[in-house]
């Protein structure tokens, strides 16, 4: 448990922790931290005597510091264990808080902080007045996305354009557009300013009416680019002006360089830009038509009655122009000469015009200033902004980049594992979900009908390795299901699965989400799936995981059984999931599901077919009900959907089936794995051989009742199959308490075992198999009812 004992150094609340910083924790410090007061800016938060810090927690953290931003403020964490920083630095979180060794140096870091917030130096040149404000002294870069060389013969092509999304650009500008795919996007290019919380672009499309994106995802937002300028890393500070009487957008830069030169031979190369200015009168331009992209044909306008402005741009120095053989840097310099402010200085910009201007503290950041005017009814046109254009007064955050470089050395890196196929739509979603990370390596696992996974190997963008994770990618609907069956179902009452669901997305017809695996050992596990033990190792190392699974994991759900009506016909049948059932039926098989029975020349009998007994006797008998046992059940519970680390410790994962229903269920589903999946087939000998096999399974009455052996091959994975079913009956029978009818589990079974007819990983045999297997199972409920 977490005790919280709070105190205060001047204005400054300490919390003092000690214990486990884990879910309950994490909401009795959501209350304790509701308590103080909104003028307050800066938290120190004690760690020196906490044991403990689980997810629930670090989102507390986030949430407290993403707060405290707003008002500039931030939150400073002291005495971090070696653990509890090593927790910080595998999510990729470490960065996004302030690190102190103790509590007075945290208190002498805040000092420093609100000393460098509150300095300004002042200037006056001419008649401007500059407060200015030193803020960062790491580096920043100037990224250069796509190219305008990608026009040929004045015509754009859709396939040119880079997909990016909002929190990869940035602050940026350039030609680009919006829409869900790049063929939509080409058709409304035009020019467009980005921030991580909203884009604007004025279309080329001879209408001229600016569209916006506004968003609190950014890493959700597309954008597709045909070039464009951005800026990565944090300002070199900021700037105040104000004048007696208007001045240009030209005289501005003019002073940027002038303030940010430390003595005459360091004029810096390159200032990034971004000004939120009162206009006294603006002179806009833009493209008419896509056409004039090529050829650089403006519209021209005069705005004078615009309430402000927000302009994002580049202002270039002469020496960039001999410093780099780099092919993007020269294609950046001859695009940058052709907006000259003076015969060695070049100005690149657009524009947003605004509403309204909103009144900014001395304290605000560029972000929470910038979500001050991210609202529809603020943002009212997207324009190249002229350098001529008049400007009353003004806030200059600038930026002083030591590097040029393409935008691909900042963009989250997807390696493809060979045999790994990804489609576009997966490359979005995978560069959303995993917008924290540097470098991602995509192993694809196993793939179902609906769905693909695959194991991520990530990288921090320092180059550390992360956790390993599992990404799911699969229908809308599915991944969906699969969110909320795990809020509604797994998170609240499997605590020790150790599986969170740390994000997901969409795009275009596809869903994806992120599984991290809470308690994992650390970067270098490896996870491996319960399908792979089970083909290595011996059935007496077998049922202790399958006892862990069922007994200890799985217990919350099994272990609260009601005593509810149920529709077997109708909860068990395949045919939503797999429609196309009878089509396979008669393509692979050449039998029709309208006959009555099926000859089974290898036992030289006749059998009931089962596929008339779904097509006919499911629909009659849809409206059957008994009291039966119901609880939560994972809907989908193979050997691929459990995975375990180097010291078997078991994940469950993929709950887009799971819901209340028939008890025993996923008992059921493992027995066609266990005797069609996992044995070996390769002759008519063999098949005859596990038909045997099977009909012996298929004599049992009730649940209770062991079934007999019937096999007289010598395939070891038969007896282990056997072995196994003995085993997961007998946890159908503890959960179904005093009942032991076993059409219920019969009728489970059937549900798994009717689609493998439709499976492209099995061969004739083995479709042949689950046809006799699937016979014998209606035969005996034909015999019960």
């Amino acid at each position: 448990m977490l005790e919280i004992k709070l105190t205060s150094e001047g204005k400054i609340p300490v919390f003092n922790l000690k214990g486990r910083f884990d879910g309950y924790g994490a909401s009795l410090f959501d209350e304790e931290s509701s308590k103080i007061s909104e003028e307050i800016n800066y938290w120190i938060i004690d760690f020196s005597e906490v044991n403990y810090l689980s997810s629930a927690g670090i989102r507390s953290l986030i949430k407290a510091e993403k707060s405290l931003r707003t008002k500039t403020g931030r939150t400073i964490l002291v005495a971090l264990s070696a653990g509890l920083r090593r927790v910080l630095e595998l999510t990729g979180l470490l960065g996004q808080f302030h690190i102190s060794d103790s509590i007075s140096e945290a208190l002498k870091q805040v000092k420093e902080i609100q000393t460098a917030d509150e300095s300004a130096i002042k200037h006056l040149l001419d008649d401007r007045e500059y407060q200015l404000r030193w803020a960062s002294k790491k580096a920043s870069i100037l990224d250069l996305w796509g190219s305008l060389n990608n026009i040929k013969d004045g015509e754009l092509f859709s396939e040119n354009l880079i997909c990016t999304n909002l929190q990869e650009l940035g602050y940026a500008f350039g030609i680009g557009g919006f829409g869900n795919t790049k063929y939509q996007a080409c058709e409304a290019l035009g020019e467009f300013i980005s921030t991580p919380t909203f884009a604007g672009i004025i279309p080329a499309d001879g209408h001229c009416l600016s569209d916006f994106l506004i968003t609190d995802k950014p890493s959700d937002t597309e954008v597709y680019l045909l070039s464009a300028y951005g800026f990565s890393g944090k300002p070199a500070g900021v700037f105040d002006v104000n004048s007696q009487s208007p001045f240009t957008l030209k005289e501005l830069i003019e002073d940027t360089f002038n303030l940010t030169t430390k003595n005459k031979e360091e004029i810096p190369p390159l200032i990034g830009l971004i000004i939120l200015a009162e206009p006294d009168e603006l002179i806009c331009t833009h493209f008419r038509t896509k056409n004039d992209i090529s050829v650089g044909e403006y519209c021209k306008e005069r705005f004078s009655d615009e309430r402000g402005t927000l302009i994002i741009g580049v202002a270039v120095n002469e020496t960039v122009l001999k410093s780099s053989k780099d092919k993007s840097v020269s294609q950046f310099v001859e695009h940058i000469t052709k907006y000259p402010i003076t015969e060695t200085r070049f100005f690149h910009g657009h524009g947003v015009l605004l509403s309204e201007l909103p009144a900014l503290s001395v304290r605000i950041d560029l972000d929470s200033c910038i979500q001050k005017i991210s609202n529809l009814e603020n943002l009212k046109t997207v324009a190249h902004i002229q350098i001529d254009s008049k400007i009353k007064s003004a806030r200059v955050w600038f930026f002083l980049p030591k590097t040029i470089r393409s935008a691909d050395e900042k963009r989250l890196k997807i390696n493809v594992e060979k045999g790994t196929e990804l489609l576009d739509e997966w490359d979005v979603i995978i560069r959303r979900i995993y917008s924290n990370a540097g470098r991602v390596v995509i192993n694809e696992l196993h793939g179902g009908f609906t769905s693909k996974t695959f194991y991520v190997t990530s990288y921090d963008k320092e180059g550390r390795r992360l956790l390993p994770t599992v990404l799911k990618i699969g229908s809308i609907k599915d991944t969906q299901n699969e969110v909320d069956a795990y809020h509604n179902y797994v998170k609240k009452f499997i605590l020790n699965n150790s599986v969170t669901i740390m994000g997901n997305t969409t795009y275009g017809d596809w869903g994806g989400l992120r599984y991290n695996f809470v308690g994992i050992n650390g970067p270098d596990s490896k996870l491996t799936w319960l399908t792979d033990y089970y083909k290595k190792f011996p059935i007496d190392e077998l049922t202790p995981l399958f006892d862990r699974v069922f007994t200890d994991i799985l217990k919350p759900w099994y272990g609260q059984p009601k005593w509810e009506p149920i529709y077997p016909y109708v909860e068990h049948s395949p045919l939503e999931m797999f429609p196309g059932i009878f089509e396979s039926l008669e393509k692979e098989l050449g039998i029709s599901p309208d006959e009555k029975s099926v000859c089974c020349k290898e036992l030289g009998m006749k059998l009931p077919n089962p596929y008339y007994f779904l097509k006919y006797e499911y629909p009659r008998r849809k409206i059957y009900s008994r009291l039966w046992y119901k609880s939560i059940t994972h809907g989908d519970l193979n050997m691929q959907n459990i995975l375990l680390d180097e010291v078997e410790n078991i994940y469950i994962i993929d709950f887009s089936e799971t819901k209340p229903r028939n008890i025993v269920s996923d008992f059921a589903r493992l027995e066609p794995i266990f005797t069609i999946e996992m044995t070996h087939l390769e002759s008519e000998k063999d098949l005859k051989e596990l038909i045997e096999f099977h009909a012996g399974l298929a004599k049992t009455n009730s649940i209770k009742e062991i079934p007999p052996f019937k096999y007289k091959g010598s395939e070891p994975m038969v007896e282990k199959a056997y072995k196994m079913i003995c085993c997961v009956r007998k946890y159908a029978d503890i959960v179904t308490l005093f009942d032991n009818d076993i059409v219920p589990y019969l009728l489970a079974i059937l549900e798994w075992t009717y689609p493998i007819i439709t499976y492209r990983s099995v061969g004739p045999l083995e479709r042949k198999l689950a046809l006799y297997s699937a016979a014998f199972i209606c035969r005996k409920i034909m015999e019960l009812d």
